[in-house]
């Protein structure tokens, strides 16, 4: 993770290096005397006054945490949908969805979003096929023909060879583009 570079006051100095010796009340003559450590010094007045007033305020919850956690509690503990992946074995459906977001966030140039794996009637009852759809976002700039029938490629393999799933069809929704850093920079 890259690190902001904060530029200088216009007197050269590190405003956090001004706020840290006013906190610790070792302010330097050139500190004490120069108007751009001042107003440095007074945005920290300021803020800390604002952080102090925020910290006193009671933590008001909204009203519908309780319910959220609750939902949330009751999601985990509720039966997953089983998918067959063979005559006397099963697979949950957030475990495959979730391998699968996994293999679309490894590649470059895309993130999976939301995946829900399906299992359809097939001519195998042994092992249905199941049928993907994927909801991804791709990096600005990527060939998003080229990046979908990637993802495409990628899904059915894992799918088929690491989770014992035989796809017949995967939908892909690129909902979202983003830019890297560096890029939106210049």
């Amino acid at each position: 993770m890259a690190v902001e570079q904060v530029e200088p006051l216009a007197c050269g100095r590190d405003a956090a290096d001004v706020w840290d010796h006013a906190d610790a009340g070792t302010l330097d003559e050139h500190e004490r005397s120069c108007p751009h450590c001042a107003v440095a010094r007074a945005d920290h007045d300021r803020l800390s006054g604002l952080v102090g007033r925020m910290a006193a305020e009671p933590l008001r919850p909204p009203p519908s945490l309780l319910e959220q956690v609750t939902d949330a509690v009751a999601a985990e503990l509720r039966p997953h949908e089983l998918l067959r992946i063979g005559p006397d074995a099963w697979l949950g459906r957030p475990a495959a969805e979730a391998a699968l977001r996994h293999v679309v966030d490894s590649m470059g140039g895309v993130r999976a979003r939301r995946c829900r794996v399906e299992q359809l009637r097939g001519d195998d009852p042994q092992v249905p096929p199941v049928q993907v759809r994927l909801t991804v976002t791709a990096r600005f700039g990527v060939d998003l023909a080229s990046v979908t029938a990637r993802v495409r490629q990628m899904v059915v393999s894992a799918a088929d060879g690491a989770l014992g799933l035989p796809v017949s069809e995967v939908d892909i929704l690129v909902e979202d583009v983003w830019e890297e850093p560096e890029v939106a920079r210049r």
